[in-house]
């Protein structure tokens, strides 16, 4: 613990060997977020009180939390043939039994070897864990075979991932206890606002905080005409899943900040109690997943990869490559999950994402993760290889090899997630957050081409509130009306190619600061973790299984 202290401190950017550096090798401050004079971050709010808010609510627990060991209750071993109905059995079994005082009924330990796998793997249950011997060759290695067609047909990657965790249904909004925010505006960043009566709500309430976006709000942001079938831009609302700190009255405190204003010109906001059904405490750790796929099948097209048109005579040429899409496009799947875990899997030849963390879902952590050589074509829809479109969810130290999207976001209800010290190796696109208004997401210390900007079609504006902090790569970052994104410390250059058909480069760039040299802190996440929590916390979230 002691070297994990020493290591995070000099993560932080100690000011313990400023003496010894030359004045060039001190990194610079931003205006907007900085070490103050007693060490502490200072946040320089706009005139209408918006800050770079706090990430640190992000992962397992809210943050800051170690990930647990669980106590093995089964034990699987490889057999030749299919592999499914037996690691289904034990998964049942294990989900019946009686969950203990940390909410743990246990892990399934999946000995090292070959498991062919003809059906999916269904996890329905709280505290259930389910663990193999190693990502490695001589690991734990799931192959999941091609699955038959789908009777009818059916749409592209309709198909269950090989393992999915789920539970029935997720949390029901108390109509009854619905109290209209009276504030005439909550800045980004807030933990704070008042309600009408506060009598309802106590400490320690799960609340739901409504953020409303009326006709008038899509209009501002320049939507009010984008319109290709379905995909017109409409009225929505963004939720908040939060729990309750403080009352003071009418003030009520919540635990962890919203990340788009609630601005009453836009139809304001509301907080409502809610039940809770999702399921918890469950996890993927330690193995190696392969999807099946016909080799038969290549092309040449790499599609919208760079193209100033996107008729099929324009399509980027290159290298034959393995482009099957009929085999398994997911590895991992969660829905209707809080307190959820994946660390130390591998992935090869998916054709869509790794992981993909559903809407409805919060505090997952997912770390130490690689997906290489995803196959499938390299055009739009596809290899959305660490996928977050939950809230407060942490991804650290991934890998992703021959992505797109490689660390992507999608939709509004995607909010407070953090991408921490990833890469993307050989990517196709773009890390970002990629569809419909996804809000408050951190890119730290992120190796890969990253864009926060407006899409010249379907999408419109992808993200709002977004930040990067010591990122390296190829960049595109543009704001919204009524929000905005932001760069610091960024190393490459403000341009990407992928996508250029798409891009509209009249829109307001970012706020961008330092470009081409890393500022202080070194990492905005482990920072705004220690000064909630303390050392211990980020010792927590740097620690290796």
């Amino acid at each position: 613990m002691k070297l994990y202290s020493a290591i995070v401190l000099l993560f932080l950017g100690s000011f313990s060997i400023i003496n010894s550096l030359n004045a060039q090798d001190i990194h610079p401050t931003t205006s907007l977020v900085y070490p103050g004079i007693n060490g502490k971050l200072v946040y320089v709010p706009d005139s209408l009180g918006n800050i770079v808010p706090d990430f640190s609510n992000a992962g397992y627990k809210g943050g800051g939390v170690a990930i647990p060991y669980v106590q093995s209750k089964a034990t699987v071993w490889p057999i030749l043939g299919d592999n499914s109905e037996r690691i289904q059995k034990a998964i049942d079994s294990v989900s019946s039994l009686e969950p203990d005082a940390f909410g743990f009924r246990g892990a399934i330990l999946l000995k090292a070897g070959y498991y062919v796998l003809e059906k999916p793997l269904y996890i329905k249950a709280s505290g259930v864990v389910l663990r193999g011997e190693g990502q490695s060759d001589v690991g734990t290695i799931l192959y999941a075979k091609i699955p038959a067609p789908v009777e009818g047909g059916g749409r592209r990657f309709r198909r269950p991932a090989v393992i999915n965790i789920e539970g029935e249904s997720g949390i029901t909004i108390d109509e009854k206890t619905t109290q209209d925010i009276t504030d005439s505006y909550v800045p980004v960043g807030a933990r704070s606002f008042n309600v009408k009566s506060g009598k309802a709500f106590k400490v320690g309430d799960k609340i739901s905080v409504k953020r409303i976006g009326n006709e008038a709000f899509i209009k501002a942001i320049g939507l009010d005409s984008a319109s290709v079938g379905r995909n017109q831009w409409r009225p929505f609302d963004i939720t908040y899943d939060r729990i309750i700190t403080a009352i003071n009255g009418n003030n009520i405190t919540v635990d962890a900040p919203i990340y788009t204003a609630i601005d009453s010109q836009w139809g304001g906001g509301n907080v409502s109690k809610y039940s809770d059904a999702r399921i918890e405490q469950v996890a993927v750790e330690n193995l190696r997943g392969i999807s099946e796929y016909d080799p038969s099948v290549r092309q040449t097209a790499y599609g919208n990869m760079d193209r100033d048109d996107l008729g099929e005579k324009y399509r980027y040429h290159g290298e034959e490559y393995y482009s099957d899409e009929n085999h398994h496009s997911t590895l991992v799947d969660f829905s209707n999950i809080q307190n959820g875990w994946v660390r130390n899997i591998t992935a090869l030849h998916f054709a869509n994402s790794v992981i993909q963390v559903n809407a409805g879902t919060k505090w997952i952590t997912i770390q130490d993760c690689e997906s290489r050589e995803p196959v499938s074509q390299r055009w739009g829809g596809r290899r959305f290889t660490f996928q977050i479109n939950g809230q407060l969810s942490l991804v650290q130290r991934c890998l992703a090899q021959k992505g797109r999207h490689s660390f992507v976001l999608q939709g509004s209800q995607a909010s407070g997630n953090v991408f921490l010290e990833c890469e993307a190796i050989n990517p196709y696109s773009s890390s970002e957050p990629h569809n419909r208004w996804s809000n408050g997401v951190l890119y730290d210390n992120v190796k890969a081409p990253l864009t926060a900007r407006f899409w010249d079609y379907i999408i419109g504006w992808a993200g709002a509130n977004i930040v990067f902090w010591n990122c390296e790569g190829d960049y595109l970052i543009q704001s919204p009306p009524t929000a905005n994104n932001y760069s610091f410390g960024h190393i490459g250059v403000n341009a990407v190619v992928y996508n250029a058909a798409l891009q509209d480069l009249t829109k307001p760039n970012g706020h961008v600061e330092s470009m081409d040299k890393h500022v202080t802190p070194k990492s905005l996440y482990l920072t705004q973790l220690k000064e909630r929590l303390g050392m211990q916390a980020v010792d927590n979230t740097l620690s290796h299984f």
